[in-house]
């Protein structure tokens, strides 16, 4: 087999890899609209506000902002659903990270900064260079018990009490005895930590 031969057995493997992905992905991936309606497809790409997704057997994509749809999935990515939080106006996509007795849903958004257009070169906005961007991600996590109300638990944002998030928290937990004392006991309260006890409330309560 010579050189020219291996090389287009490869392009073919991975275009037929691709395209077998593609078609997997394709009948996973879906929305739920407002009525109830499940739709299969391809979620093409998300973002807090918006989903672009194409139907199985449709040529065009469609866009869904978060009022459209209750729920969409995307292989790979999860679900995510849309929901009015503490801090929104309007509904966004919220993707659940665990959904037993208590939900644990995740607000994640990156903007982009702009470096400072006044003052010295180099001296930009949070250090960044005269004219410069980046990044800045917002990472707010969102706690649901018995489909009531969102509480807002967890945040990178330099806003708002932690106080007042770890008392909402406690007050989540507080009728399984033992996730409770373990909350109290630990002086800590970060993604992880509060992510497990979440995940021991919920088996629990599912026992």
């Amino acid at each position: 087999m010579n050189n020219l031969t291996k090389r287009l057995l490869i392009a073919l493997f991975f275009a037929f890899f691709t395209l077998s992905t593609a078609n997997i992905f394709a009948q996973t991936d879906y929305v739920i609209t407002n009525d109830g309606t499940k739709i299969m497809g391809e979620v093409k790409n998300h973002s807090v506000d918006k989903v672009k997704f194409k139907a199985a057997g449709q040529e065009k994509n469609k866009k869904y902002k978060p009022s459209d749809i209750k729920e969409t999935y995307k292989a790979g990515h999860g679900i995510f659903r849309s929901l009015l939080t503490p801090k929104s106006k309007k509904k966004v996509f919220l993707q659940v990270l665990e959904d037993g007795k208590i939900k644990l849903y995740e607000y994640f958004k990156t903007s982009t900064i702009y470096g400072s257009s006044m003052g010295t070169p180099g001296a930009g906005f949070g250090g960044v260079g005269y004219g410069s961007t980046y990044n800045m991600s917002n990472k707010s996590w969102y706690a649901q018990k018995d489909n009531g109300e969102l509480i807002d638990i967890k945040t990178t944002e330099i806003w708002g009490s932690r106080k007042e998030r770890k008392a909402k928290f406690l007050n989540l937990v507080q009728d399984n005895a033992h996730v409770a004392d373990r909350y109290k006991a630990e002086d800590k309260f970060n993604f992880d930590f509060v992510r497990s006890l979440i995940v021991e409330y919920n088996t629990s309560a599912s026992k």
